[in-house]
């Protein structure tokens, strides 16, 4: 007694592009190619080829490559991932062995690319290794089938920057700014603050040098007399900036003695 169909197909559950796994690989089941399905494929392909429908004397009917890819994915779709395709990309197929009709065939699946997703693109591709063998270990295809994939939504919003909160006029909310209070009594424009300076370093008291001229210290003459020193100490006060000395006190005018003091002192000195 025959099994039913579904109960030999498993549940079909596309799988996005984030729950493929990289190098995964999968042995799909066996199936044998018949002289009637050659001859039903050439007839809905199109294909009259010679190389197709007749066969040679003493041998059987050759299948054509095209119907061997055709089986071989039909039996990926059953013993593998289903993946949620949106385009599919077939690349550098190559078919070193004739398959005739009554040979058995399965295929080796091997999923080895996985391109990283650009941006928040909604979709990437994926590459996989076909291997397609007789009964007897044989390889008799062997290609590769790209396909862009559809990936999680959850994964392309984590992936997406998120975008700045609009106002209700629909402008993004610009960042307040801080004023500055003005200081008390002050009029017009507030001035620009101006960066934190580091505090000054202590001035430090420079030495004289040894080879430094030294200001003389002015002495008061009478009028009208002028000396080479007075002329030296006025160019070395015009060179060096200093402040001006302090106006020379006038000395106190003598008192005239009187001639009783003065008698007094000349019989002093007659008696010693």
């Amino acid at each position: 007694m025959k099994k039913p169909l579904r109960a030999i197909l498993r549940p079909i559950e596309p799988l996005s592009f984030d729950d493929l796994p990289l190098g995964g690989e999968w042995t799909t089941r066996r199936r044998t190619i018949s002289d009637s399905e050659i001859a039903l494929f050439a007839g809905i392909s199109g294909d009259f080829s010679p190389l197709s429908i007749e066969s040679g004397h003493g041998q059987a009917r050759v299948a054509p490559p095209t119907l061997i890819v055709a089986v071989a994915v039909g039996l990926g779709t059953i013993d593998m991932p289903v993946p949620q395709v949106e385009e599919w990309e077939w690349l550098n197929w190559k078919f070193p062995k004739a398959v005739h009709a009554g040979d058995t065939i399965y295929a080796r699946w091997t999923l080895t690319q996985k391109r990283p997703p650009v941006g928040g693109a909604p979709s990437s591709i994926v590459v996989w290794r076909v291997d397609v063998h007789t009964a007897d270990g044989a390889l008799c295809a062997e290609g590769e089938v790209g396909a862009r994939v559809r990936r999680q939504a959850g994964a392309r919003d984590r992936e997406r920057p998120a975008e700045p909160a609009a106002t209700s006029t629909g402008a993004a909310a610009a960042p307040r700014r801080r004023r500055r209070r003005r200081p008390a009594g002050a009029n017009g424009p507030l001035p620009e603050t101006a960066p934190i300076a580091a505090p000054a370093a202590p001035a430090v008291k420079q030495e004289r040098s040894s080879g430094a001229p030294r200001r003389r210290r002015r002495r008061s003459r009478p009028a009208g007399s002028t000396s080479a020193a007075a002329h030296d100490g006025e160019a070395v006060a015009s060179q060096v900036s200093a402040p001006e000395p302090p106006p020379s006190v006038a000395p106190a005018a003598k008192t005239p003695a009187s001639p009783g003091g003065l008698s007094r002192v000349i019989r002093r000195l007659r008696r010693t």
